[in-house]
C-alpha cells in the first residue's frame, strides 16, 4: 500500500509540472552570446513568436536554444532541433504536412547532405 501511494504521489508531481509550462512572448526575454535570459536569469521554458499566420514555439533550457518549431494554420512546417549556438539538425514540411527535406544547418544554411523527399524518391544534395 505504501508503495503504491508513492507511486501515485510521484505521478501527480510529475503531470503538474510538465503540465504548468508557462509560455512566454520573445519581447519578455533577452539574447546574447546565444544565450536566452529572463529578468538576468538564464531562461528555461518556451516562448513563443507570433507572424501573420505563423507561429513559432522554441523550447529553451538553462539559456540554451533545444527545439524551434514553425506552425502555419495549425500545421507543421519546420522542426529544429540545435546541437549548439546556431546549430543543429531541421525536418521541413510542405504545407500538406508530409515530409519535404532534412538535414544539417549552422547559421540559417544548409550544411552537409540533405535529402529531399519527392513522391516516393529520395534525393541528396551536399552544401
Amino acid at each position: 500500500m505504501e508503495a503504491l501511494r508513492f507511486t501515485i504521489i510521484n505521478l501527480i508531481f510529475i503531470l503538474l509540472f510538465f503540465g504548468c509550462k508557462k509560455i512566454v512572448n520573445k519581447s519578455e526575454l533577452t539574447f546574447n552570446n546565444c544565450k536566452v535570459y529572463i529578468k538576468g536569469k538564464e531562461f528555461t521554458g518556451v516562448f513563443e513568436i507570433l507572424q501573420a499566420d505563423k507561429h513559432v514555439l522554441t523550447q529553451v533550457n538553462k539559456g540554451a536554444i533545444k527545439k524551434e518549431k514553425t506552425f502555419k494554420n495549425k500545421t507543421l512546417l519546420m522542426e529544429k532541433t540545435f546541437d549548439s549556438c546556431n546549430k543543429g539538425y531541421q525536418i521541413i514540411f510542405n504545407s500538406n504536412g508530409k515530409l519535404n527535406s532534412e538535414g544539417s544547418f549552422f547559421d540559417n544554411r544548409r550544411i552537409g547532405v540533405w535529402k529531399n523527399y519527392f513522391k516516393d524518391s529520395i534525393y541528396t544534395i551536399e552544401y
